[in-house]
């Protein structure tokens, strides 16, 4: 944490102990969630500033001793407070339909305001608050695929918090070798795409021919929320194994490939962190090096093998039909290390890739989740390529495939605008001829 950060936080902590005097807590009695209950509800109807502050802190405090059987009491028990006064909703939207003006206008978007995201705001000027809700939607994540109740207490959290990391309060990092070592520390812990064994590992991804940039958030500045690592290369690469072995100091480099997205907290899961991180480190690629002049991703097909065993296990499904009998070999343990049957698999299963990405869909937009954040970061579905990952997990994940996301600078606001708008996919002709063959 730098100076300012740390005077700002030393002068919100005396702020708290000033507020402790106002505070009465003699009155609060029983189990640990009743208390912290008791103190949320507090919080909500507080109007001190210093006190505030410290009945904040408390619940900060608090929710860190509760176990997780409590934690999940507490949640359901703040859901009664995620709901809206329809009646006044209805009020004030009358009133600016009648009367508009700035006056109006604020008291309706006030009234839509739930009780508890009075709550989680208030709760946020505590020291540390940032990161403890954040640490609290990590908790209430865990929860909710067996208690879909969660939900509306999702809805409030994930409403704030992408208001508190919009990217314009995000700082870009470049991450090399001088960088604090309690940072790296944490870099080779959040990596989970290609996994950094040890400290000579990192190292290997910091030099002349890597970059890895992190966004920051001010409220947790020696913790990166996302980060990108970036091999410099002649081309485009297709495997993840070349680009991990690259050791060539003599190679005249031309192309940035963004070969591993982290993000670092869950508690941040679907809040957009990552839409301007790979725009932004474009930017500062292109700043201290011309020669680059092609941006491409190496990325996972997050989920295809699953999706395609699912599809083949179906007996009505008419996909394939052609080459259904050959694809089913992949069910067996070990299709790969048979060389015959990994060249008759090669095209069947890149078509089949091909498919999954750009035809199949969740709503309007594809269902891998990998192709939705690059389609709607401006990207074109550029390359599928064969065996870019034969690493255990690639192959169980993947089939060993990895695609290249082409980021071309002249096209990328289009292919945004006519993806958001239009549900529009950009595709190179390499991909288009997987999928009419």
């Amino acid at each position: 944490m730098n100076k300012l950060g740390k005077l700002t936080r030393n002068i919100i902590e005396s702020i708290a102990d000033a507020g402790e005097k106002f505070l009465d807590s003699s009155k609060r009695l029983g189990t640990p969630v009743q208390e912290l209950l008791e103190l949320s509800y507090d919080l909500i109807s507080h109007k001190g500033l210093a006190s505030g502050i410290a009945l904040a802190r408390q619940i900060v405090s608090q929710y860190s001793k509760l176990n997780k059987k409590e934690k999940l009491t507490y949640f359901k028990q703040l859901t009664k407070i995620t709901e809206v006064d329809i009646q006044e909703i209805k009020i004030r939207a009358e009133e600016l339909y009648n009367n508009p003006g700035p006056e109006t206008r604020e008291r309706l978007q006030k009234s839509l305001k739930t009780k508890c995201q009075k709550m989680f705001s208030r709760m946020n000027m505590a020291p540390g608050g940032t990161k403890a809700i954040v640490q609290l939607r990590e908790d209430l994540l865990e929860f909710l695929p067996k208690h879909p109740g969660l939900k509306p207490l999702d809805v409030d959290l994930r409403t704030l918090l992408t208001t508190w990391f919009n990217p314009g309060f995000l700082v870009l990092e470049k991450i090399d070798w001088d960088t604090e070592a309690s940072i790296l520390e944490k870099i080779i812990r959040y990596e989970t795409v290609h996994n950094i064994d040890n400290w000579n590992d990192l190292k290997q991804r910091l030099v002349d021919n890597r970059r890895c940039f992190a966004y920051f958030h001010p409220a947790l500045e020696d913790d990166p929320l996302i980060f990108v690592e970036v091999a410099l290369t002649k081309g485009i690469a297709a495997s993840v194994q070349n680009i991990l072995s690259d050791s060539d100091k003599d190679v005249k480099r031309n192309t940035a490939i963004f070969y591993s997205i982290n993000n670092c907290q869950r508690g941040l899961k679907r809040i957009p962190l990552g839409n301007f991180l790979i725009k932004m480190a474009v930017m500062e690629i292109k700043r201290e090096n011309a020669d680059i002049k092609t941006f491409s991703s190496l990325s996972p097909v997050t989920g295809f093998s699953k999706w395609l065993q699912s599809e083949l296990e179906k007996e009505d499904s008419q996909l394939f039909d052609k080459n259904r009998t050959l694809l089913k070999q992949v069910l067996n343990s070990g299709w790969h290390k048979d060389e015959k049957l990994v060249k008759k698999l090669r095209k069947p299963l890149m078509q089949a890739c091909a498919h999954y990405l750009v035809n199949e869909k969740r709503g309007d937009k594809p269902l891998n989740p990998v192709a939705r954040f690059h389609f709607g970061n401006g990207a074109e579905l550029f390359r599928i390529n064969w065996m870019g990952n034969n690493s255990v997990h690639g192959l169980s994940d993947s089939f060993g495939i990895m695609v290249n996301y082409l980021y071309d600078l002249k096209n990328m606001e289009y292919n945004h605008e006519n993806y958001m708008v239009n549900g529009g996919l950009a595709i190179s002709k390499s991909v288009k001829g997987l999928l009419k063959e």
